[in-house]
Parts: C-alpha cells; structure tokens; sequence
C-alpha cells in the first residue's frame, strides 16, 4: 500500500515539475529552431543566425561552460540567456535565476 502511494506521489511530482523546464535547452543538442523559439517564448532575441553558428560550432567541441560560447555570441547575449553549466553540458533555462549557478 505504501509503495502504490509513493509511487503516485512520484509521477504527480514529475508532472507538476515537467513544465518548468519546457523552455529550456542543451545548448548541445537543441536544433537551431528549437533555440530560437525557446528564446523568443521569454523575450529574448537569438537570430537564427546566432543560432546555427552555435550548432555548427558543437560539431568541433562540446559546450560545458559559459566561456565556450564566447566566441559565437557577443558578451551581452550570453548575459540574457545566462545559461547554467549542468552535468557537462551548457543549459538554457528560462526559470534560473540570474547569477546563481546550479550546483
């Protein structure tokens, strides 16, 4: 009986939580379409432009940190995605909070 209820429990948790990451992204796997449409859902503005740069470069290296899209982005785009370094890979979460970096 215990187990039926944590089990419940568990899969509501996980749908509850599903939706706050829909607008997020692995900078290295998220088609270009997917990061622009992501971005432009919370009003920032990544061209296609900047985004098949960013896929076009992943096929040379991974992206794990910020400074790794410094030489596809300028320095003020990267501030508005302020992407989160998470489980080596670079993420873009809408629902981070500026400045704090998931440990």
């Amino acid at each position: 009986m215990k187990f039926s209820h944590t089990l419940i429990l568990t899969v509501m948790a996980c749908t509850l939580a599903a939706p706050a990451y829909a607008g997020s992204f692995s900078f290295n796997k998220a088609s270009a379409e997917k990061m622009v449409a992501a971005c432009k859902e919370e009003g920032i503005e990544l061209t296609m432009d900047q985004a098949n740069a960013i896929v076009a470069a992943r096929k040379d290296k991974r992206f794990t940190t910020v400074d790794d899209l410094t030489d596809i982005l300028p320095g003020r785009k990267i501030s508005e995605l302020d992407p989160i370094e998470e489980d080596d890979d670079l993420i873009f979460n809408p629902n981070a909070m500026p400045g704090m970096k998931a440990y």
